[in-house]
């Protein structure tokens, strides 16, 4: 009893600077330095009592237990708070065995019951709030620090105030000790409670101070209930009940650390992938379409949140793949929207989806104006038609097209007649109108799958999938019906055009293929020789 007093003065400075530094932690600290000062209060009433400093006042007991109970709650409603979106599955619910074991062995000793019974009500709370709120970490939605002081707050408060109601079973020299656990407990608390708020990490020093606590623990109970007058079926649960719920806390601790860090290699490695991705995005070498780039952004934002069901772009006509819902993302570039990214179900993505959302925004509009450049330079700008650079980047999808699909491809020039006498008499100008009419009148009367190019001048080469020679004869004989009826302001003639083709079978390469154009542009000087205005196929 001579070192209790200093014990006392000692453990009240160390309790009110723990105090003082939970109420300066930021938004979290008010409600942990309210439960911490009544926790503190509880404790410093108990010695007084211990030290006979209140023998005239004849309800220290009560006021006790009010004092303690009362630090239960600003805890429950701090972890209320920090529950909050978290499922927990049912299993890990089965951590309510030991505030309930230890209050029905205590009960056998102590009579009447009814603040036990008050004391495992704010026990249960702690543990219905605290494990979904605990859960969040290795789920990746928490800070690792909440680790420390979470566990901590849940298994040693248990334990010491199972313990500590059980007056028969304790004495002055064990409350010193557990004094002592309770004070190292407080300061896990307080500094996991300031990890958290300033997102740091946890220290070696942190989880050796954190097992000590828990095998000291273990050991304080273990060794009150051996040399107490218990029953040995009663004191064996307590033994069992205390190594469980010391190990428990350990491996909370630690198991969850593990995991949590584990997760957050793999998400590093993840979001490394996404990152590197999107900057090669689009990925394909070849010229991408409209869903093709959709398909990619999709399968990025999947990656990163599986919540993602959809992709919305705006930049080309509303198109849509994947569902479409009532939430989620715009993506913007420059103040422009382009898209939408859909949510579905849960519409949690965590701070990565965040950061990716204007990322991905800004990178599609990169890619829409480096699109829109080589669109300009594929592309005659007087006709609208793909130039032969154009065709060259065209022309390994029509092969693809044409292999896969056991499909014959036809080559053919056509040349405007005397176009030189048009420009001659009316005008360049009047002979671009006219190129610009040939162009979309070939447009209109082309399948989507044709591939119509300005070769030069008034020349134009034309690619017809699955086509072979007679087939490409009628086509033609089509388009120069159309050329002839063409009537124009600033012509007051008849328009006519050749046409020489080749080909007609499927492609081995494109090597084939430019020796069809050669053999195309031979069947057209021939038709030129033979009188204008007719079809030559190339022998």
């Amino acid at each position: 009893m001579a070192a209790l007093p200093a014990l006392v003065l000692i453990g009240a400075v160390a309790v009110l600077w723990l105090v003082v530094r939970a109420f300066r932690t930021p938004k979290i600290g008010p409600l942990a330095g309210t439960a911490l000062a009544l926790w503190g209060t509880a404790w410093g009433l108990y010695f007084a009592t211990l030290l006979g400093l209140l023998s005239r006042f004849p309800h220290q007991n009560v006021l006790l237990w009010l004092l303690l109970f009362a630090g239960y709650l600003p805890f429950v409603l701090l972890l209320r708070r920090l529950a909050r979106g978290t499922r927990l599955p049912l299993s890990l619910y089965a951590f309510a065995l030991f505030p309930i074991g230890f209050t029905f062995a205590a009960i056998q000793h102590v009579h009447p019951a009814t603040h036990l019974y008050v004391l495992l009500l704010l026990q249960l709370l702690l543990l219905y709030y605290g494990l979904p709120a605990w859960y969040a970490v290795p789920r990746g939605r928490a800070p690792e620090a909440r680790l420390l002081w979470l566990p901590t707050l849940v298994f040693v408060q248990i334990g010491i105030t199972s313990w500590a109601t059980l007056p028969p079973l304790t004495s002055s020299e064990g409350m010193q000790w557990g004094f002592l656990i309770w004070t190292a407990s407080l300061w896990l608390i307080v500094e996991g409670l300031r990890l958290e708020a300033g997102a740091r990490r946890i220290e070696p020093l942190h989880l050796i101070v954190a097992v000590t606590v828990f095998m000291a623990m273990w050991a304080l109970v273990v060794l009150n209930w051996m040399g107490a007058e218990a029953p040995q079926l009663t004191a064996r649960y307590i033994v069992a009940l205390s190594s469980l719920a010391a190990w428990g806390g350990i491996l909370s601790v630690i198991l969850p650390l593990h995991l949590a860090k584990t997760r957050s290699e793999s998400q590093l490695t993840q979001w490394s992938s996404i990152l590197g991705d999107l900057a090669l995005f689009p990925v394909t070498r070849q010229p991408p379409t409209p869903e093709s780039l959709a398909h990619e952004l999709l399968d990025l934002f999947t990656r990163a949140c599986e919540n993602v069901v959809g992709l919305r772009l705006s930049v080309f006509d509303d198109l849509i793949v994947g569902e479409r819902t009532r939430y989620g993302r715009t993506l913007e570039d420059r103040g422009i929207q382009l898209g939408r990214v859909y949510l579905g179900g849960s519409r949690r993505c965590g701070p990565f989806f965040k950061l990716l959302v204007p990322m991905v925004g800004q990178r599609l509009g990169e890619v829409m104006r480096s699109l829109d450049w080589q669109i300009q330079a594929h592309t005659d700008p007087l006709t609208g038609l793909y130039n032969r650079r154009g065709f060259e980047v065209k022309l390994p999808y029509a092969l693809e097209r044409a292999r896969r699909g056991q499909r014959a491809i036809t080559l053919a020039m056509l040349d405007l007649d005397r176009f030189k006498q048009v420009n001659d008499r009316y005008g360049h100008a009047a002979g671009d109108v006219l190129l610009q009419a040939v162009a979309e009148l070939l447009e209109r009367n082309l399948r989507e799958d044709d591939l119509a190019v300005r070769w030069g001048g008034e020349e134009f080469l034309v690619l017809l999938s699955d086509s072979d020679l007679k087939q490409a004869v009628q086509i033609f004989e089509r388009v120069r019906a159309r050329i002839a009826e063409l009537r124009l302001t600033d012509i007051h003639e008849q328009v006519t055009a050749s046409v020489g083709l080749a080909g007609g079978r499927i492609p081995n390469d494109s090597a084939e293929v430019f020796r069809w154009i050669l053999e195309a542009d031979d069947a057209l000087i021939r038709a030129k020789k033979e009188g204008r205005d007719r079809i030559v196929t190339a022998t």
